[in-house]
């Protein structure tokens, strides 16, 4: 029998042995993050560096595309497309979305897009908005806000990902667990548990 690390030692333990599985997650986060950086490199570096609040946030950024691109998140969606819940969560996926955008628009310094506004006029009021919020103290908190609201967000779904992702075997029936295994029953779950729901209770047929 398998079931969910319990504890933060049992965690460790479960990771080291689907190492295999965890250098492939963090090859992908890497190529994603490679991949952001550079495009930060060209439109977010100031003085020819970019900052380390914004390595950090594409750090976080990275790691979540990488769920996204895994079996298990797939799977996750099937399920909740399934499910009379799905608009909850859309609704959640849109709040993410919107946490994202103005985690962008705090790292996005106004001077750099300045000369753009000297060849497009029509982006001065847009400009000015934007150079409003990063120089007012409201604004400046408000985005301060987003940004420290995105990062435990982001956090709290990688740990989830992470800790529903592996098992810690127990002393269960073997044989017992092969037949009543989610593998060999019906994929239907009328169970109301988010993590159901979501797809992350599956055996790991799905990391």
């Amino acid at each position: 029998s398998r079931r969910f690390p319990e504890t933060f030692a049992e965690l460790l333990g479960a990771t080291m042995k689907e190492w295999r599985w965890v250098l492939r997650r963090l090859f992908v986060m890497l190529l994603f993050f490679v991949w952001m950086y550079t495009l930060a490199e060209h439109y977010c570096a100031l003085e020819g560096e970019v900052s380390r609040e914004v390595c950090v946030l594409l750090a976080f950024t990275a790691s979540m595309m990488s769920i996204s691109v895994s079996q298990r998140f797939h799977r996750g969606i099937q399920i909740i497309w399934n499910t009379p819940h799905r608009w909850r969560y859309f609704q959640i996926f849109g709040l993410f979305a919107l946490l994202f955008y103005m985690v962008s628009l705090r790292a996005f310094q106004p001077e750099l897009w300045a000369s753009t506004v000297d060849e497009q006029p029509w982006l001065a009021q847009l400009h000015q908005v934007h150079m409003t919020i990063h120089s007012s103290y409201l604004g400046a908190l408000i985005l301060s806000s987003m940004t420290l609201l995105y990062l435990v967000f982001a956090s709290g779904v990688i740990f989830l990902f992470w800790k529903t992702s592996l098992r810690v075997p127990t002393v269960a029936d073997v044989n017992l667990l092969a037949e009543t295994s989610p593998v060999h029953s019906n994929s239907g779950v009328s169970s109301q548990c988010g993590l159901c729901q979501l797809g992350l209770c599956l055996d790991n047929t799905s990391m």
